[in-house]
């Protein structure tokens, strides 16, 4: 049997989907036993205020090839509840799925792509889900991390002046990573791609309205258009599913960016939506005065190797790999991370490995795996905004499915 170790303790910055699930929690895999029993401990760190508070921008997202690895991150209690932070708990998902994809400008199918079976969550319920039973330390803005001079610690210094100390950090802080850019400073920061998007909820309260933009699919459908424009309409909550004039609808729309247009206008948008097809056109044209038009800032970071100071800091979930969203495979990836890193440690936890090689191998699996994937997401939200090139574009010709090794769920 291997020697246990000293305890090891983790820091992680920031408190979403993937921290949330990184926290070497039970799980469903024997493999992936609760390993704080066996001597590793976290703490989690969140710049928000506190638990309740409310951000108005929601979103859908989808998890597809990840569905599996959720399965081994999470508590099988909470996995089986996967259904309640759909964003319809009624619409029982098919193996496979589709996403039917429309030509913006006619309404005319133009194929329905093949997806793995996968649910549509919403980020709010979801994110509720699986962070039952996890604390969180609320109103932390991480500033800096210094490291010990005997390799064996790292420390957060929080902008209240408070700090804390630990043997790892791992930076889960979302596209505007703090971490990364103390890691690696200008180069750290996120760059965006030449288009511009809005994001917006939008309750017909009508029931008739609301059956005609559902027609295409009942969770989400997909449009391109000649003009350089993405459509996107999904279903993002379903309060009575035998009402649909109480349906709640997320509607998104891309396109190349324009100097001096405002972006969240909803005056804009409509007059866009004149030169659609259905039901993208009566979607947007539908949508009642008053309500709000999110603009949204396309970005990407493409991962590579950093010094991880002895195994000491590492990056996780959009810190580490933000992307463009149009082929959805953020969380995706950002399971994948946990599901990688519990793995790693579990196995230097065991005497397997050193801590500062699972750190290693974790890095090096995540860059090639999610850096491929940031290059080809960019690549295909530049392909969906051309037409001559749309059909040749990830999304199309291959869905949201990964590269073939990354469609097991084995280690």
């Amino acid at each position: 049997m291997a020697e246990k170790k000293d305890p090891f303790h983790v820091l992680i910055i920031g408190s979403g989907m993937v921290v949330i699930l990184v926290t070497l929690r039970p799980a469903i895999n024997d493999d992936l036993y609760y390993v704080e029993q066996e001597g590793i401990s976290y703490a989690i760190y969140e710049s928000e205020p506190s638990a309740t508070t409310y951000r108005p921008r929601e979103w859908g997202m989808s998890v597809q090839w990840g569905l599996p690895m959720l399965a081994d991150c999470l508590p099988k209690e909470l996995f089986d509840r996967i259904y309640t932070a759909a964003v319809d708990p009624n619409f029982e998902p098919p193996d496979p799925g589709i996403l039917p994809t429309y030509n913006g400008e006619t309404g005319e199918l133009m194929k329905n792509i093949p997806l793995l079976r996968m649910y549509r969550v919403s980020r709010r319920r979801f994110r509720k889900l699986c962070s039952e039973g996890i604390d969180v330390q609320y109103n932390k803005t991480f500033t800096e991390v210094t490291y010990d001079d005997d390799n064996s610690t790292v420390t957060a210094v929080f902008q209240d002046g408070s700090q804390a100390t630990g043997n790892l950090l791992i930076g889960a802080d979302g596209v505007k990573s703090k971490v990364r850019e103390s890691i690696f400073g200008e180069e750290g920061q996120a760059l965006s791609v030449p288009y511009s998007a809005v994001n917006l909820h939008v309750c017909y309260n009508d029931a008739d309205k609301a059956r005609f933009v559902r027609q295409g699919h009942p969770i989400m459908t997909m449009g391109m258009h000649p003009n350089g424009y993405w459509q996107w309409i999904s279903i993002q909550e379903v309060p009575d599913p035998d009402n649909p004039a109480t349906w709640v609808f997320q509607l998104q729309t891309t396109w190349h960016r324009k100097e001096g247009e405002q972006v969240d206008s909803l005056a804009n948008l409509k007059a866009k939506a004149e030169t659609m097809g259905e039901p993208f056109r009566s979607a947007n044209l539908w949508i009642p005065e008053g309500t709000k038009v999110y603009s949204n800032n396309l970005s990407y970071w493409i991962p590579r190797p950093w010094d991880t100071h002895k195994g000491r800091v590492l990056l996780a979930g959009d810190a580490a790999h933000p992307m463009t969203f149009q082929r959805g495979q953020g969380l995706n990836h950002g399971i994948a991370d946990s599901r990688s890193l519990v793995l790693k440690y579990k196995n230097a936890q065991e005497g397997k490995t050193s801590y500062e090689e699972a750190a290693e191998a974790y890095q090096a699996e995540m860059v090639d795996r999610a850096g491929e994937e940031v290059r080809l997401s960019k690549e295909n939200t530049e392909m969906l905004h051309d037409w001559e090139r749309m059909a040749n574009s990830p999304i199309m010709q291959r869905g949201g499915h990964p590269r073939e090794q990354q469609q097991s769920s084995k280690p």
